[in-house]
């Protein structure tokens, strides 16, 4: 027999206890009776032949010429146990010689991995929020196959004890002052980058915050960025994590009686970098940093409430401005460019610039209605394809958020309504052609209710953050996860601030384990107040 291999475990093992090892064996070589190891399982040999274990293992067999077989002991080792986060279960195996296969079980007998080659580890699962094992205290079972037929089992107790999906990880993150509210976040390192608006002497103000993710508390002072001229949930401010240090954000500013795009680079704990600007009747909407690029959605105004919609490629490191795109109703439709048309969100989408929004559409009945458009480019901003709701299940729709998908395609959150009622929640998934495959209308047939973002988790879950009315009086932040196209939302968080006004979730980031941070404003005594939160899985 050779064998090698490196123990996993802070203890001493030879080599022939770990079935992680690469071995080479037969029948007729089952290593040495005498090794002992530091398993934990007493063997016992009947006079029959067969071995029975005691403890945490247990053997059956019986060898050659009817001597009696060398029983195999088992040992499970469980990485992380307990377990009180989701995320991956490590199941190691260790045995007295080699084996040929490993069956892993969960409790009495639900499989979890049959014939396994031995291998370090054994298996790996998910513990899930939900009921994946579930929580308290479970049994994971190994049985070990030796090529000579005789069998070893052991198992481990794992104790789960995960908080359920939605509920708060640290105490929320409320703020009474200067700060009203926070539009936008970016996740970056263990915390998250938040834009906002803060309340000066002069008028409103962009800010940009950090937010410790152990803590849930701002780190230093708020950066204050320049004057706002329109602040929330699909307006901005609009910020992108860059880099280990850095964030940009990005708000649309007062200038005379017009507005402005505007950008700058902030490093927390540091004065503000530069600030550049558009041109005159721009605003930007949202944000996406593209390697050293960063692409700025909005709308350039074209007269009293209508835009064309517009996008610009501007360099990161000096604020030049690399390319632009804009998209309006053909001449045929809208000879007068009366139509509306702006951007909301923008994600880097594997190797393609996706931006959504919402455009103005006249009807075969000539109503003007609004219905989402998803415009795709190329990296350096080179249209690709465009596509236009056909408003196949309601007559109004519009994109306000959107997330790329780890199986390739994105999700795009927003609004759809009949005309003259209420709007409703619509989700629609893409294939990574830009297709689209599903639509999902959330039944609120009494709450006004908008998804302003979106974001995946490391389950697949989609987290859709906005709000809704609930009562008609006052407008709630709301943030659920959905499993799919079809199926009840899996959790919810409803935030009602202490007074009556429009409380929204503008802001998500979610992180590689599936908490997920969530950024907005309350109405507390009449005035905004900022609130950050950070929920379980």
């Amino acid at each position: 027999m050779s064998a090698a291999c490196t123990p996993p475990w802070d203890r001493a093992v030879g080599c022939a206890e770990f079935d992680a090892c690469t071995t080479t064996t037969s029948a007729a070589s089952v290593g040495d009776p005498s090794m002992t190891g530091e398993i934990q399982t007493v063997t016992s040999s009947d006079s029959d032949g067969t071995s029975t274990g005691e403890g945490t293992g247990a053997s059956e067999g019986s060898g050659s010429g009817g001597e009696a077989a060398l029983p195999v002991e088992v040992e499970v080792l469980l990485d992380p146990s307990p377990m009180t986060a989701v995320g991956p279960v490590q199941v190691s195996v260790s045995t007295s010689r080699p084996v040929s296969s490993i069956d892993v079980f969960l409790n009495e007998d639900v499989p979890l991995v049959l014939g396994a080659a031995p291998g370090n580890p054994v298996h790996v699962f998910e513990v899930t929020s939900e009921d994946v094992p579930g929580d308290g205290t479970h049994t994971i079972r190994a049985i070990a196959h030796a090529a000579d037929g005789v069998s070893g089992e052991g198992s481990e107790a794992l104790l789960v004890d995960v908080q359920p999906g939605g509920s708060d990880v640290w105490p929320p993150y409320v703020k009474a002052g200067p700060i009203n509210g926070f539009t936008s976040a970016a996740l970056r390192g263990n915390g998250i980058d938040v834009a906002g608006y803060f309340e000066t002497q002069d008028g409103l103000e962009a800010v940009a915050v950090r937010i410790d993710g152990t803590k849930g508390q701002p780190e230093g002072a708020p950066v204050l960025l320049g004057p706002v001229a329109v602040t929330g949930g699909g307006r901005g401010p609009a910020i992108a994590a860059a880099g280990e240090d850095a964030a940009f954000v990005a708000w649309t500013q007062p200038v005379a009686a017009t507005t402005q795009w505007a950008v700058s680079r902030v490093k927390f704990g540091e004065a503000k970098g530069p600030t550049w600007t558009g041109p005159l009747d721009t605003s930007v909407n949202a944000i996406a940093l593209v390697d050293d690029v960063l692409v700025l959605a909005g709308a350039f105004a074209q007269g009293p409430g209508t835009h064309d919609l517009w996008v610009w490629w501007i360099s990161a490191e000096t604020g030049e401005l690399l390319n632009v795109r804009a998209f309006a109703a053909p001449f045929l439709d809208d000879p007068q460019n009366w139509f509306d048309e702006v951007a909301r969100g923008v994600a880097l989408v594997g190797d393609e610039v996706v931006v959504v929004g919402e455009r103005q559409f006249l009807t075969v009945d000539d109503e003007l209605v609004r219905r989402t458009i998803v415009l795709r480019h190329g990296l350096d901003g080179e249209p690709l394809a465009e596509w236009t709701s056909p408003g196949e299940q309601l007559q109004e729709d519009a994109g306000m958020g959107i997330t790329p998908l780890r199986d390739g395609g994105f999700a795009v959150v927003g609004w759809g309504r009949d005309q003259e009622t209420i709007r409703q929640v619509v989700t629609r998934w893409f294939s990574a052609a830009g297709e689209p495959t599903a639509i999902r209308i959330e039944p609120t047939p009494s709450n006004d209710a908008v998804g302003l973002v979106v974001g995946e988790d490391r389950e697949g879950k989609l987290i859709i953050a906005g709000m809704r009315q609930q009562p008609k009086t006052d407008a709630n932040a709301w943030v659920f996860a959905i499993p799919g196209p079809v199926g009840p939302p899996v959790w919810e968080v409803v935030r009602n601030g202490p007074g009556q006004g429009p409380d929204e979730a503008a802001g998500l980031a979610i992180d590689a384990w599936g908490y997920t941070y969530v950024a907005g404003s309350e109405f507390d005594a009449l005035q905004p107040r900022a609130f950050a939160l950070r929920l379980y899985p």
